[in-house]
Formats: structure tokens, C-alpha cells, sequence
């Protein structure tokens, strides 16, 4: 495998059944964080979860955050929120196709 702009060798496998392995070095993974974000942005980033989740990620150091994972997330409050109920309606039909329910959603 070659470098498309400056050409030089990045990495040489053989084939092995039409397939290339890699050989790869066991190292100890590593992840690197360059700066705290605020709670929210963590809120989001890890898809939303509850604050008791994002406290233990930052006391475990996994998280590192400018404020805390306590706040009002929007899209959390309309994803919770349920619609009240139709009003009941009683129709008693007096003729065939009195009254017809359909589908209008198109694509």
C-alpha cells in the first residue's frame, strides 16, 4: 500500500488465498482527549443517555466535562412525552360508507 501523493511504501502484505493479511502489533490501547466539553455536548455524544451514566463516566475519568450532566435536553422531552388521547366519538352508521377511516400518508 503506497501513499497516493507522495508515493512512498506505507505497508507490504502477501496474498494469502486472494486475501491480504496485515500483520498487526500488539499494543495497549489509548484514547487521547484534547479538551472538557460541557455535560450537554456529552448528553448528545453518547446518544442522549441519563445523567447518572455521564456522572459515572466522569468520576471514572472516562468523560472530561467543563459543568455538570444535569440539564434540560429537548429532544429527551419530546422523545418521553405521549399524546393525549382522541376525544370519543360515537357515530352509529345509518347507510353503508356513513363513515370512512383511511390512509392518506404518501411517499
Amino acid at each position: 500500500m503506497k501513499d497516493t501523493i507522495s508515493g512512498k511504501m506505507l505497508l507490504q502484505a502477501s496474498s494469502n488465498g486472494g486475501v491480504y493479511p496485515i500483520p498487526i502489533t500488539h499494543s495497549s490501547p489509548v484514547a487521547l482527549s484534547s479538551q472538557a466539553a460541557p455535560g450537554p455536548i456529552w448528553h448528545r455524544r453518547l446518544g442522549h443517555c441519563g445523567s447518572r451514566i455521564l456522572d459515572r463516566l466522569k468520576k471514572s475519568g472516562s468523560v472530561l466535562s467543563t459543568s455538570n450532566f444535569s440539564h434540560d435536553c429537548i429532544s429527551c422531552r419530546l422523545g418521553k412525552s405521549q399524546r393525549l388521547p382522541f376525544q370519543e366519538v360515537w357515530h352509529k352508521s345509518t347507510a353503508p360508507l356513513f363513515l370512512i377511516h383511511s390512509d392518506v400518508w404518501q411517499s
